[in-house]
């Protein structure tokens, strides 16, 4: 999924992206009385692919309803983080397409990345992610 992908589902969701220079923080999702924001940082996402998985972790709070107050426990912030990120590489790098993938020789994690159009530590937390879930990749 590209970045606009992204972005014309927060279009269609009408979910308003700002961009708020926000310390130490990348992006973040707010919903307050029924209305949701993302703010992305952009001083902060210094590539396309930086921009698209923010996004996507940061839509996945929104479809996964996982936002949580600042004060929350770690264990709350943890979890919800959890969820947001599980729609991202879900949606960023669906299993079946990263089966196809290596079964046509991408294996290596920077090739993978660069296949996918993501992040190394993304594509590496991506991998992690379907280990975890699955034991282990089944080509």
């Amino acid at each position: 999924m590209d970045l606009n992908k992204l972005y014309d589902m927060a279009s269609k969701e009408n979910i308003k992206i700002y961009n708020w220079n926000i310390e130490d923080c990348d992006g973040i999702c707010l919903n307050y009385d029924k209305i949701n924001a993302i703010a992305l940082n952009y001083d902060e996402l210094g590539t396309y692919i930086e921009e698209k998985c923010t996004l996507a972790e940061e839509l996945g709070h929104y479809y996964m309803d996982a936002t949580y107050s600042l004060s929350a426990s770690y264990e709350t912030k943890s979890r919800q983080e959890y969820r947001a990120k599980k729609w991202a590489y879900t949606t960023l790098i669906p299993f079946s397409d990263l089966k196809k993938a290596i079964k046509n020789g991408i294996s290596r994690l920077y090739d993978l990345a660069e296949y996918f159009d993501v992040s190394i530590k993304f594509m590496q937390n991506c991998l992690a992610f379907y280990t975890n879930k699955y034991g282990y990749i089944i080509i």
